[in-house]
């Protein structure tokens, strides 16, 4: 009998996403895909579809139920959250096991596996063919095995962060398998750190590959450099939307930003270590260090431009993508975010949650920081609500090809703040400041913290406010806590009180265990 590779279940493609175009059928036949270069490249653009689906990035690990979890969400029963979705308030409370809870959960875990399925299929063939079949020979195989492995570290990462204990909490019991091979097997499940040192490994294979791509092969479809004039809006453009400057190697090798590129993996690699805790934190400040110093000095990538922020509505950048290292790609996001934002009467259902008290350290008479000022909506209602515009529909060119279809999966914020809390607790407090200040004064906000942070523990302080500013709404705030081991968050439901995160810092594995 042959093997048939379950590539997705449903296939929705447009014209704006030919790069990652595959075939159409839902099942398609080992034996054919995997003869040429081109089989390989169908079945790596698979699963770029299907991270970027609801089920994943495209909701429930970034704006839906991830963001529930981390309170960002008001849900409680006043006016204001009255209009919030079941899911919503469940996650919120930690009601893993209700009709709506369970069956995403189940989802995740089930998805997740199965993309990472299909990049074992992938890694386990690819050295099989000669590298002739390859249109750009074994620089394009070394490509497609890069992005495969570093793929898999990524998706197995975020599943530790989800379903086990973090490092923080000192576990040492067996969690989760991490699955290196195609098989009906389940696999043994391994400790926390066993389990990341196998990430780390799937990046130690992926990195020289990427590098030689990226940096020296054909660079210019990551980045470029402008001879007059500021790169990082054309740096943007180059990554993100390739369409006017393809050559002869074709869409699959451009579109950098949409695809795990180099720049995401040193990102990848700085998470994976500092969630790993202070014996990995030489690792993850070098991996860091190198997206800083090599990409962000250089005008490669930077923040989004203020006039690109305090511009009218119609023309805001909401979701500040020219910092976005890598974004997952979901072509209908934000027509269908839009959709379901509205109640009948115009109601929010997802209100933000203590957005005055989240930005009140910022408040020096005027709300100077944009994130506040010019990114975060209030409905039109008698019954006020906080909403971020950063998944709305934009009608901008620019924004439109961009940031609708954008979940944003590393952002250079988020380096910053590693390098920053590495140099609280290395006790280098003006250095990490000075690191905390790139984003802070890119973003608007005129309060001098240097005035006010004279010890580690403020600056981490800090830090944690200003990222769940920056990240809101991308799955990435609920990490931070966990890796941190925030212990009371102020609760979603009930103002003024506080939740214990550790509560629900743990997801429950799904009875069947089974990843098919």
């Amino acid at each position: 009998m042959k093997k048939i590779l379950y590539i997705l279940s449903v296939i929705f493609l447009s014209a704006s996403c030919n790069w990652l175009e595959i075939t159409p059928e839902n099942a398609i036949d080992e034996d054919d895909l995997f003869t040429t270069g081109y089989g390989f490249r169908n079945a790596l653009n698979g699963v770029y579809l299907k991270i970027g689906s609801r089920d994943l990035y495209g909701e429930n690990l970034s704006w839906g139920f991830l963001s529930a979890v981390a309170q960002e969400y008001l849900t409680d029963d006043s006016q204001q959250g009255s209009y919030t979705m079941q899911g919503t308030r469940d996650a919120a409370d930690f009601i893993y096991n209700s009709a709506v809870t369970q069956p995403i959960i189940q989802s995740i875990w089930e998805n997740q596996y199965s993309a990472i399925a299909n990049l074992n299929k992938i890694i386990e063939h690819i050295d099989e063919i000669d590298h002739s079949q390859f249109a750009f020979g074994e620089d394009e195989r070394g490509l497609i095995k890069a992005e495969a492995y570093a793929l898999r570290a990524m998706l197995h990462f975020d599943l530790l962060r989800l379903f086990a204990p973090a490092p923080a909490t000192n576990p040492s019991g067996t969690y989760l398998p991490y699955r290196d091979k195609f098989s009906p097997e389940l696999g043994d499940k391994l400790t926390v750190t066993a389990f990341i040192e196998k990430c780390l490994s799937d990046i130690n294979v992926a990195e020289p590959l990427l590098k030689s791509f990226d940096t020296e092969y054909h660079p210019e479809a990551l980045s470029t450099v402008m001879s007059s004039g500021s790169s990082i809006s054309w740096s943007t453009r180059y990554r993100f939307d390739s369409k006017m400057y393809i050559d002869e190697m074709g869409e699959f090798f451009w579109y950098r930003g949409w695809r795990m590129n180099y720049m995401a993996l040193l990102a990848l690699k700085a998470r994976i270590c500092h969630y790993a805790g202070k014996g990995y934190a030489p690792i993850a400040k070098s991996a860091a260090q190198a997206v800083y110093d090599n990409f962000y000095l250089t005008e490669k990538i930077g923040f989004t431009p203020a006039s690109n922020i305090t511009c009218q509505p119609e023309i805001r950048y909401f979701k500040t993508f020219d910092d976005v290292i890598m974004g997952a790609y979901y072509p209908n996001l934000a027509t269908e975010y839009d959709e379901e934002l509205y109640g009948n009467d115009n109601s929010v259902k997802y209100p933000l949650a203590g957005i005055e008290t989240l930005f009140a350290s910022d408040n020096t008479g005027i709300y100077s920081d944009y994130r506040y000022q010019y990114l975060i909506k209030k409905s039109n209602t008698s019954n006020q609500s906080y909403y971020h515009g950063k998944y709305s529909v934009a009608t901008e060119s620019v924004a439109a090809a961009i940031s609708n279809p954008m979940v944003p999966l590393f952002r250079l914020s988020e380096i910053c703040y590693i390098l920053a809390e590495i140099a609280a607790d290395e006790k280098q407090v003006s250095t990490g400041v000075d690191y905390l200040k790139d984003v802070r004064t890119a973003r608007g906000a005129l309060r001098d913290i240097a005035l006010n942070v004279t010890n580690a523990e403020q600056l981490r302080e800090e830090i944690l406010l200003d990222a769940r500013k920056d990240l809101m709404n991308e799955g990435q705030v609920f990490f931070m806590y966990k890796r941190l081991n925030v212990e009371k968050v102020e609760s979603s439901s009930k103002p003024g009180f506080y939740r214990n995160m550790a509560e629900g810092y743990v997801l429950p594995i799904p009875t069947s265990e089974s990843p098919f």
